[in-house]
């Protein structure tokens, strides 16, 4: 039996709670993480063992029967690179500029996507709307029409911008500030500044839906 779902936005409130599950624990963890650590041990190892989180984030996915997915096995990766680094050249900038290292890098593939007309906002708002590839393929589908396409390629855009600026931010504060204090401030500034983006992008998807409203049958889901 084929039913229609109503109101499933280009980015809308199922996508904001799929985003805070998880950022809750990359903003608390690591400096948690930290402060328990430092008090027993040297800074580098108690970098290390904050940066462990994406780590822990993978095994719990694990546990409870789903797949990594690829952003986590990217995060895995940087971490072990940078954590490796630091332990091999004794210097803990290596792990606190990880965060500006793969800002910069996410900044770099969304304004490439936007460039390419392959928005990557299209593909993230595809996969936390729906895990079921028919539903999946029946949303894509919907949203190839071309003014669907130009507000994912304005949000890439201007995800594109800020995470270059957060980058940027966030090396000043590797480069200027001691570990613990990075550890203390960056990931909840990084998280605002999420948060902030997610924001500004749902603001901008209601007002282009509002000034086009025949958008509202393409952001319709067919199940």
């Amino acid at each position: 039996m084929k039913r229609i779902v109503h109101g499933t936005s280009l980015f809308g409130s199922r996508q904001l709670r799929a985003v805070m599950a998880q950022l809750g624990p990359g903003v608390l963890l690591p400096g948690l993480i930290y402060y328990v650590v430092s008090r027993r041990t040297g800074v580098l190892v108690a970098l290390a063992v904050a940066s462990s989180v994406p780590l822990l984030d993978a095994m719990i996915r694990l546990l409870r029967g789903k797949r990594p997915t690829i952003a986590g096995l990217v995060f895995i990766a940087f971490a072990g690179l940078s954590v490796g680094l630091a332990m091999h050249l004794r210097s803990p900038i290596f792990i606190l500029a990880k965060g500006a290292a793969l800002s910069a890098i996410g900044g770099a593939a969304f304004s490439v996507s936007a460039a390419i007309r392959r928005p990557l906002t299209r593909t993230l708002a595809l996969r936390l709307t729906t895990q079921h590839p028919e539903d999946r393929r029946r949303l894509a589908e919907r949203w190839r029409h071309p003014k669907v396409l130009t507000v994912f390629r304005n949000l890439s855009v201007g995800w594109g911008i800020l995470l270059l600026a957060t980058a940027v931010q966030q090396a000043f504060l590797a480069l200027t500030l001691s570990p613990g204090t990075v550890m203390a401030i960056d990931p909840p500034v990084h998280a605002f500044v999420t948060l902030a983006g997610i924001g500004i992008s749902l603001v901008y998807v209601r007002r282009f839906q509002r000034a086009h409203p025949e958008l509202a049958l393409l952001t319709e889901r067919a199940v």
